[in-house]
């Protein structure tokens, strides 16, 4: 078996942790987006089909308490499913900031004190996802950067915000 030698290697593993770190990217963010979506199908399934019996049946004598456990239910599984995303989403934005970092050192190694790769470093880091600076993406591991606070606003909206629906209006039918 032949020797490689070291930039080769260097090469090679180079171009294999990149393509390892974007296929974790696209993994999470299809993990992320599946949980979403099943938590929203199962989340108005379920209470489209109690409420649905609901009307059916007319009135009910422990509504109040079928109400209130079920609620308490929603609560828990929804606290549930944030936690996991949250964590998803964490570990995507590890994952693109330690591919950030890996470019960034790609640069350095190769820039030198020439100016022009400054516009190549800039188009290499994954846009939308890290702070605008990219040097300052890469100081520390830090999740800093306007993509996960984006993430963190979609987590809130998909799983709080049918559930405070879904609560206020069940306080509402008890006024």
């Amino acid at each position: 078996m032949a020797k490689m030698n070291f930039e080769e290697l260097l090469t090679d593993t180079i171009k294999f942790e990149m393509g390892g770190k974007n296929q974790a990217i696209h993994e999470y963010d299809k993990m992320i987006w599946q949980l979403r979506i099943g938590y929203l199908t199962v989340f108005f399934t379920v209470w489209g089909l109690i409420i649905k019996s609901l009307i059916d049946k007319g009135t009910i004598n422990q509504l109040d308490q079928i109400v209130s456990l079920m609620s308490l239910l929603a609560i828990v599984i929804t606290i549930g499913a944030c936690g996991v995303d949250s964590s998803y989403v964490r570990r995507k934005y590890k994952v693109i900031n330690a591919l950030n970092k890996l470019y960034g050192t790609i640069i350095d190694y190769a820039e030198g004190d020439h100016e022009q790769f400054e516009k190549f470093r800039k188009t290499l880091i994954i846009s939308g996802t890290t702070a605008h600076s990219f040097k300052a993406a890469t100081k520390s591991d830090k999740l800093v950067g306007s993509g996960y606070w984006r993430e963190v606003v979609v987590c809130i909206v998909v799983y709080l915000i049918p559930l405070l629906v879904l609560l206020i209006g069940f306080s509402l039918l008890r006024v």
